[in-house]
């Protein structure tokens, strides 16, 4: 649970943390002016720092990247104090340079994508995460340019330090207060959400997890992602038992299938989605099985990395039948005669093909302590 949360973390992390040396200089600048302001968000974005890199090691480089852009438009819009600006805008010089840095920004935000994503990170949340940037800086432009034009607006009415300009100066902090507050509560709100929701882990081809995602945007999604699944070939008497899929089912719809599959979810172990699986479809509790093979395929909306186990005890079998239409034994002969005409998963295929291989299709009766035991148990010490 606690992977599950880190990469939900990752995957949406929270884009007030990028504005806040910003937004508190804005904040003090206005109530107690830039030279205490100066020293307040810097303290800020030291311990903001700080945080990102003890909560998320693995996208601080993202962070900084982005804080020093900011830190940027800080020191830019210093110099404007040595150039005189019309009356208008005396006061304004910050909010002026912040505005266009947003607006540049705004305009540029594919190819500043395209180019953070390429130079510094591959990681699934960086998409997502750069859009929330985007959403959040175009907020603060919004709010800070309707500031600016307000400004402006009772400078050449002559009310430029009326009752007016104060409630402007009042409303504009205090949206400022609010944004921040919202966001934060937002983020939480969404992160409590996705916790409760079902996530994959996103691995390599050798296995490695290098991310997650929720698991209707993996099925929707144009990106195909490579997801660990677990799946248990139950055999006896020489003979398989498939389940065929229900026409709803997400993958293999209306296809002939191994027994037991399901896939890992984020933060549970190979032998606890097995667990989880065949009490969850079949009812079964304290089921035994013994690892066979792995092996990557591609369906048609995902890459696999399989984890195939074997079963033979022989039990009743509870069907639910949400995902699952029904169940049959299957002798190889009817399994040879159908192989190709497309009744059959292709993961299937492959376990079959590694089934008869290994040569633990056994005929007769298949007990707790049969050969397939030995077997399995023997090809377990070899590949040690």
């Amino acid at each position: 649970m606690e992977k599950l949360r880190k990469q939900i973390k990752e995957s949406f992390f929270n884009p007030i943390l990028y504005f806040s040396p910003l937004l508190v200089f804005l904040i003090v600048d206005e109530l107690l002016g830039i030279s205490l302001a100066w020293k307040i968000s810097f303290t800020v974005a030291l311990v903001v720092s700080v945080y990102v890199f003890l909560a998320y090691k693995r996208i601080f480089v993202w962070y900084l990247v982005f804080i020093s852009f900011f830190f940027t438009v800080s020191i830019l819009a210093c110099f404007q104090l040595l150039f005189p600006l019309p009356d208008v805008f005396q006061h304004l010089g910050y909010e002026l340079v912040v505005v266009l840095f947003f607006l540049i920004f705004l305009l540029l935000r594919k190819p500043i994508q395209r180019l953070i994503q390429k130079a510094i990170s591959k990681l699934i949340p960086m998409s997502n995460n750069f859009n929330e940037l985007k959403r959040v800086v175009w907020k603060l432009f919004t709010l800070i340019l309707v500031y600016i034009i307000g400004n402006v607006i009772l400078f050449y009415k002559g009310l430029a330090a009326s009752p007016y300009q104060q409630l402007l100066q009042s409303v504009y902090l205090g949206l400022l207060v609010f944004l921040i507050v919202y966001e934060v509560l937002r983020v939480q709100i969404i992160r409590a959400k996705l916790i409760r929701e079902e996530w994959w882990p996103i691995v390599t081809e050798q296995g490695k997890i290098i991310g997650s995602v929720q698991h209707l945007t993996s099925l929707n999604d144009e990106n195909k992602y490579m997801h660990p699944i677990a799946r248990v070939l139950i055999i006896d008497k020489a003979m398989i038992l498939l389940q065929k899929r229900s026409l709803e089912s997400p993958i293999f719809p209306g296809l002939w299938d191994t027994a037991i599959t399901n896939h890992v979810q984020m933060g549970e172990t190979i032998e606890q989605c097995v667990d989880r699986t065949a009490k969850e479809r079949f009812s079964l509790t304290n089921f035994k099985y013994m690892y066979l093979a792995n092996y990557t395929i591609e369906s048609e909306k995902e890459f696999h990395y399989a984890f195939l186990f074997v079963s033979c005890q022989e039990t009743e079998f509870k069907l639910n039948t949400t995902l699952i239409e029904s169940l049959k034994w299957w002798t190889q002969q009817q399994i040879d005669e159908n192989l190709e005409t497309g009744i059959f998963s292709e993961n299937f295929k492959v376990e079959y093909d590694l089934l008869k291989r290994s040569g633990l299709l056994e005929t007769g009766k298949c007990e707790c302590n049969c050969k397939l035991k030995e077997v399995i148990y023997q090809q377990s010490n070899i590949e040690k």
